[in-house]
């Protein structure tokens, strides 16, 4: 487990900018939008607002809905995992602790006293992933994906497409990863972007029912994944 203290890991300009630069390619990308609108068409396998939206999603727990709502973007959850979280009462207070202390806000208006918290519960999260049979298994996808089922607007989804993508998979710490996307989501560009890319999906006529996700957050990391994934 990496160390946890009060500040903002370093990150370089060289890292920020080239993950922008990717993300302005995709973004601007005249067949984004049509990939995105894909990604949520509600008569396809994809996850599409399911992951996030699939209701009920209380805040203050992790329920079966939410291990169901996370298997929608292609994970397995080991079945141990499963009775750690569902049916051990001390590590549900464990959990109910962990989210109660997340900042109430989106990652991009975090500040350096919000990552601890952050890291606590993502930490918390990832060893109850670990499985039974092995001592060196790394639950980080998996992780990433339960902690933004509960936190859409404070946590990425960051599977390995999305940081391959932005070069960002080299750094192998979550919260460097957080940085990143959190100086992508304060960038006016990069936000200008991604909301005409969300704004042209909406209109493409066709007969595609689509339900789209609302958090900006994970609006990106569909534009990103489907680039990546077509």
């Amino acid at each position: 487990m990496a160390d946890i203290d009060s500040a903002f890991p370093e990150v370089s300009s060289d890292t920020i900018d080239f993950a922008k630069s990717k993300c302005l390619l995709v973004l601007r990308d005249d067949l984004t939008p049509g990939r995105v609108r894909r990604y949520y068409d509600a008569n396809t396998n994809y996850a599409g607002s399911t992951f996030a939206g699939l209701e009920p999603n209380v805040s203050d727990t992790i329920t079966a809905t939410d291990l169901l709502a996370v298997t929608t973007l292609s994970v397995d959850i080991p079945v141990l995992a499963v009775r750690r979280i569902l049916e051990d009462e001390a590590t549900q207070n464990e959990l109910r602790v962990a989210l109660g202390s997340l900042p109430t806000c989106s990652l991009e208006d975090t500040v350096e006293h919000d990552f601890p918290a952050m890291q606590v519960f993502y930490d918390l999260v990832k060893s109850l992933l670990a499985r039974a049979d092995t001592k060196s298994s790394n639950a980080w996808v998996t992780a990433s994906k339960i902690t933004a089922r509960k936190r859409p607007g404070l946590f990425p989804v960051r599977d390995n497409v999305v940081c391959k993508l932005l070069g960002i998979d080299r750094l192998g710490d979550r919260a460097k990863d957080w940085i990143v996307f959190r100086e992508l989501m304060r960038d006016k560009e990069v936000r200008a972007a991604l909301t005409a890319t969300v704004s042209k999906a909406e209109a493409l006529k066709d007969e595609r029912v689509v339900r789209f996700d609302v958090q900006p957050l994970r609006q990106l990391d569909v534009a990103l994944w489907t680039a990546e994934s077509k």
